[in-house]
């Protein structure tokens, strides 16, 4: 077990995090075992060491994104939200429903809400992109 301290603001832990950890392997991979793979192999890592870089972003990003995401679910839905997934699929179900059509005067409310969980989540998957495209 790792040893906590608190900080009054946050419990502190000792290195190396999650995070660090990720990111080591990763250079590890990058740097000693990538050279030596060819096709398929080479392709897989490549997906391994992608999917490393979104969980550390993620770790990084902590729980603000998917808090935020909660806020703007109880917003559009109304009502509060303590199952994110549940209430993504209520959002779902309204917007096959219309709350989302041309003419509904809920449909702003709700683009909103999604372009800024889109954002959110790009941050995480792919955050070159919004570099690259006015997101």
């Amino acid at each position: 077990m790792g040893n906590f301290e608190h900080d009054g603001a946050q419990l502190m832990r000792e290195q190396p995090t999650g995070e660090l950890l990720l990111q080591c392997a990763r250079e590890l991979l990058k740097s000693k075992v990538l050279p030596m793979l060819q096709g398929d192999a080479k392709r897989d890592v490549l997906m391994v060491m992608n999917a490393m870089s979104i969980a550390q972003r993620e770790l990084q990003q902590g729980a603000a994104l998917e808090e935020e995401e909660q806020r703007g679910l109880a917003e559009v839905l109304g009502e509060p939200v303590f199952d994110v997934a549940r209430a993504n699929r209520v959002l779902a179900a309204r917007i096959r429903a219309g709350v989302a059509d041309p003419h509904n005067p809920e449909r702003t409310e709700v683009l909103s809400h999604l372009r800024v969980v889109g954002k959110n989540r790009l941050l995480a998957s792919n955050p070159k992109i919004l570099t690259s495209h006015k997101v």
